[in-house]
């Protein structure tokens, strides 16, 4: 093996000889210098979310968007395609979809496209899909209901900026939709 090159202490700036130290190398020439030595801490990095993440708490915010507008007193609603009565943040209220939202992705956020359904109904049922559109052709109107089937398979990647703006927007959406529903009644 060879000499150990020589260092500058990183306090005093004399130069020394390094002694290893476990699996690391002494950086200064003596315990004095190390204590003197100033410290480099890393600013720790907020981890951003990524767009998966920002897309599960973007449905959080929209889906409570849409059971409140469509609740009537901000705390009940009903199930759209069977009229069960459901609270709003109990397990068994649901988002739901008039197409599934895996093979139309275009719909996956579409005001027009998302009702408040039960678990029996979204889930146990499929969606109920038929039931579904039936109604919401007769609530939103044929064209307009064309309109989304026609658009149901665009693919628009969508940024974490999008989805930023979006929490931001239903989350003070619901917000005002609470405050008018709670003066309501």
């Amino acid at each position: 093996m060879g000499d150990i090159k020589q260092k500058r202490c990183q306090s005093c700036k004399e130069l020394f000889t390094p002694v290893r130290r476990g699996l690391s190398v002494s950086k200064t020439c003596s315990p004095e210098c190390d204590k003197a030595a100033p410290k480099k801490e890393k600013p720790k990095k907020k981890k951003e979310k990524t767009a998966a993440q920002l897309k599960k708490d973007l449905w959080s915010a929209f889906s409570l968007h849409q059971k409140l507008v469509y609740s009537t007193d901000g705390e009940w609603c009903q199930c759209y395609t069977c009229d069960k009565p459901l609270r709003i943040g109990e397990s068994d209220t649901h988002g739901g979809h008039c197409l599934s939202k895996a093979a139309n992705p275009n719909l996956y956020f579409d005001e027009r496209a998302v009702r408040v359904q039960c678990l029996r109904c979204n889930v146990h049922h499929g969606g109920m899909h038929y039931e579904f559109n039936e109604r919401l052709k007769q609530e939103i109107g044929m064209q307009s209901w064309q309109d989304m089937y026609d658009n149901r398979k665009l693919v628009v990647k969508k940024n974490s900026e999008w989805y930023k703006d979006k929490i931001k927007y239903y989350t003070e959406q619901c917000k005002l939709i609470k405050e008018m529903k709670c003066k309501e009644v």
